[in-house]
């Protein structure tokens, strides 16, 4: 995958994080070349989430809870709305260790804009308020 230094589509960075592309993150997906790592909460996920295989949702709130259950040995890509909690959490994979980790340029959102597969689920759909 492509990885740029600096975002292209999304202003917050830190010093280090790599950014990925979606159509580079769809085709990784795809060879079953990295994994899409989701940091949203679960209540966000359970009302819109990307339908394809190799995506986990590890939230941001329990990442360092959840470490043993990321792979090491794996490209990863990290993914949230717009690509601010994302980058957070690469760049703690980075400190923690993981030597492939990159940011979703953009987000989930610049992902959805650009037509790759997200699902809105009918029986959570509501306000966004968690109603």
């Amino acid at each position: 995958m492509k990885q740029f230094e600096h975002p292209q589509n999304q202003s917050f960075h830190l010093n280090g994080v790599k950014h990925v592309q979606p159509s580079e993150v769809y085709d990784a997906l795809i060879k079953g070349e990295a994994v899409l790592i989701d940091v949203r909460e679960q209540d966000e996920v359970a009302s819109e989430f990307v339908p394809m295989d190799r995506v986990l949702n590890h939230p941001m709130s329990v990442i360092l809870e959840r470490l043993q259950y990321i792979p090491k040995n794996q490209q990863l890509v990290l993914a949230c709305p717009g690509g601010v909690r994302s980058v957070k959490v690469a760049n703690l994979l980075q400190l923690q260790g993981y030597p492939q980790v990159a940011n979703l340029d953009g987000g989930l959102l610049y992902w959805k804009m650009s037509g790759f597969p997200y699902e809105i689920s009918q029986k959570n759909a509501g306000c966004g308020c968690g109603c």
